[in-house]
This record gives C-alpha cells, sequence and structure tokens, in this order.
C-alpha cells in the first residue's frame, strides 16, 4: 500500500510542476516571479552547425575536413527559480548543464550540471551564492565580447574564456544603478579528472593550504550606451596531474583585464585587453588584445566582426586573428548564420582557427580557415 501512496504523491506533483515549466519554457527564461510566490523555469540553447576547416596537421600530412559542432555558443539546458522570502529578498538556485548536440554527450568533464550549479541569496543589499558558477572575470568580458564560447572568436585564443567558472566557490556581486561589483573565492576549483581546460583535475578543499584555490574580483559600469569594466583572477595550482602545467600550489595562472564598448546610432563597437602570467607555461607572460563590432544591416540581418592579436613576452610565439560573421534572425528565438575565422600563427604557436573538438591544429607557425553555417534556438 505505502508504494502505492508515493506513486500517488509523486504523480500529484507532477501534475503541478510541468504545467508551470511547459509555461516558463514557451515565454523563455526571463519570465518574472509573481509577487510573494515563487517560480521553477526551464530555459536552455540548442546550437548545431557545419563545419569546414583547411590546413590541419594530421601526422605528416595536411588534411581539410567537415564536420558538426556548435557554432556561435556552446549549447545547455537550465533550471532556475526563486522563491520570495519578504522584505526585497529571494532564495534563488540554477542548475545549468552543458551538452553536445552532435552526439548528446556532457560538457564540462561529464558533469551534469557543469556550467551552473549554485544556491543563495538575492535582495537589497547584493546577491550572495554558493557552488559552482562564474568568476568574476567572466561578468568583466562577456559584455564585450559577442562571439562568447563559441567555436570562433576569443576561445581560439584563450581556453579560459569558455571555461570561466570555479567549483566550490562563494560569490557576491552588488548591483547599484549602472554600477556593479563582485568577488569570487573557490576552496577547489576544479575536481573533475581530465586533461583540459573544462576538467582540469585540481581537486582542493582538503588539500594543502592554497592548492586549487581560486579569487576573483571585478568592477563594472554600464550605461547600455557604453560601458568599461575591470577584473582580476588568479587560479593556483595543484598536483602533478593537474591540467596546463600548474603542477604545484607554487604556481599560478593570473588575468588581469580591462575592456569597454560604445554605441554609434545601433551599432557597437567593444574593445578588450587581457594580461595573463601562466606560470604553467614557459613563456608565462602574454597580452590578448581585441577589437569587436555588432552592426545591424536590417532588423533581421546582423554582421559581426572581430579583430583579435595575442603575443607572448620575450618570444617570436603570436597569433592574429579575423572573424566575420553574418545572421538571419527567423523570430526572437531562432536565427541561421554563416561565420568564418583566419587565424595566422607565428613561432612555435599552432593555434586551431576553431575549438570544436577535436581541434584541428595547424602546423606550427601556419594559418588556418574555418567556416561554420549553422542554426541557433533558445528556449
Amino acid at each position: 500500500m505505502m508504494k502505492y501512496r508515493t506513486a500517488t504523491v509523486a504523480c500529484a506533483a507532477l501534475v503541478c510542476v510541468v504545467p508551470r515549466l511547459a509555461k516558463a519554457g514557451d515565454e523563455g527564461a526571463a519570465e518574472s516571479q509573481p509577487a510573494g510566490g515563487s517560480m521553477v523555469t526551464m530555459y536552455g540553447l540548442i546550437d548545431q552547425g557545419v563545419e569546414y576547416v583547411n590546413n590541419a596537421a594530421k601526422g605528416k600530412d595536411i588534411t581539410d575536413a567537415y564536420r558538426m559542432g556548435d557554432g556561435t555558443a556552446t549549447s545547455y539546458f537550465g533550471i532556475r527559480g526563486s522563491e520570495d522570502l519578504g522584505g526585497g529578498t529571494k532564495a534563488i538556485f540554477d542548475l545549468q548543464g552543458g551538452f553536445m548536440p552532435a552526439n548528446g554527450t556532457s560538457r564540462q568533464g561529464g558533469r551534469l550540471f557543469g556550467r551552473q550549479s549554485y544556491v543563495g541569496l538575492d535582495g537589497t543589499y547584493g546577491r550572495l551564492t554558493f557552488g559552482r558558477q562564474y568568476t568574476m572575470r567572466f561578468f568583466a568580458t562577456s559584455f564585450i565580447n559577442p562571439f562568447g564560447t563559441g567555436a570562433q572568436g576569443l576561445t581560439t585564443l584563450d581556453n579560459g574564456i569558455a571555461n570561466a567558472r570555479a567549483d566550490n566557490s562563494v560569490s557576491y556581486r552588488y548591483f547599484l544603478g549602472s554600477f556593479e561589483a563582485g568577488v569570487n573565492y573557490s576552496f577547489g576549483r576544479d575536481a573533475v579528472a581530465g586533461n583540459s581546460a573544462a576538467a582540469s583535475n585540481c581537486p582542493g578543499q582538503t588539500t594543502p593550504s592554497n592548492q586549487c584555490r581560486e579569487y576573483s574580483a571585478m568592477l563594472k559600469y554600464d550605461r547600455h550606451t557604453w560601458g568599461l569594466a575591470t577584473s582580476y583572477e588568479r587560479n593556483y595550482g595543484g598536483t602533478s596531474a593537474t591540467f596546463g602545467g600548474l603542477t604545484s600550489p607554487k604556481l599560478t595562472d593570473s588575468r588581469f583585464t580591462l575592456g569597454g564598448y560604445f554605441k554609434i546610432s545601433k551599432a557597437k563597437v567593444g574593445v578588450g585587453w587581457i594580461r595573463r602570467d601562466d606560470e604553467g607555461l614557459s613563456t608565462p607572460k602574454s597580452n590578448l588584445f581585441w577589437l569587436t563590432g555588432v552592426v545591424p544591416v536590417t532588423p533581421f540581418i546582423y554582421v559581426d566582426g572581430m579583430v583579435a592579436h595575442l603575443k607572448y613576452d620575450h618570444s617570436h610565439d603570436k597569433a592574429l586573428v579575423l572573424v566575420l560573421r553574418g545572421e538571419y534572425i527567423l523570430s526572437k528565438r531562432t536565427f541561421l548564420y554563416l561565420t568564418g575565422e583566419h587565424i595566422h600563427n607565428y613561432g612555435n604557436l599552432a593555434l586551431g582557427a576553431t575549438t570544436i573538438t577535436p581541434v584541428p591544429t595547424p602546423p606550427a607557425g601556419g594559418s588556418q580557415i574555418s567556416i561554420i553555417a549553422g542554426i541557433r534556438h533558445t528556449f
């Protein structure tokens, strides 16, 4: 009898919850919470393209490749919600998982909610959250990077652009009009085993002081017609198995960012700079500069462009990236796109023009072109 009662309760809960989730999906992720109540919203994004990439080094051969993968953004799904606690304070949570639509597998080292997984409070005195979440560097660069975490753009020059997250973190953000400030501290930034920036094998928490810790801070001013932001982030190393050469807590990877944007009519121009000191590399210090533009040609056609330059100090290693993308808007949630990147490496660098895995890098010092045509839908 007990199992039948349990099943009845579960069915009743689904009858109550599912219509609300479905309604949230129909109306979009930005649906507001009713006064004095709670709300759970399902949301997400699916981006799928077909790519051509040339000059890929494969042993002693140079090949061209055709394949599928993300184009303008990495795909994800999410569940987030809030509860009004009164006095202008809400309890909030967000669970967000990345996936590869071409085969349905999870991203971020195979985690179910590898993009974000946090709970906290939001109110008059700011937002305090706990869990896996974006570091402050993400908020300082995302508003001047129209290519985001997609397969082309800054992600091809700095693997941290698509992985500005930390496990086991406490985050605080304060908002005052157009001004925003924030700090984040992680007790163990990424425990997932692997050999990539998305799975750094850096346990933390129960390990010695500073091992696998992360901290970051951010200041931002956004008036919607112009804005400025700056941030500083430091990641500490772990063990001999930790990704990126950060094989000891004494080794760090630090980034200082500075950037902004302004609008001319409906066009948006952005500039940015990342000064990086990665002690896990033989040539640790580098500068990454970029210039972007977003131009609405018609209400249905947008053109995005980027010029970016990466240069390592006291080295011949550098890379120049040119990206051009056209978007055709089908609806407020769906658009088609055609995007292309050309990268030219110098010295011993062999960065690819795409981050779709496996990354088909060119020969050292070589060039490469990636062209992706695809569709993106948000829900």
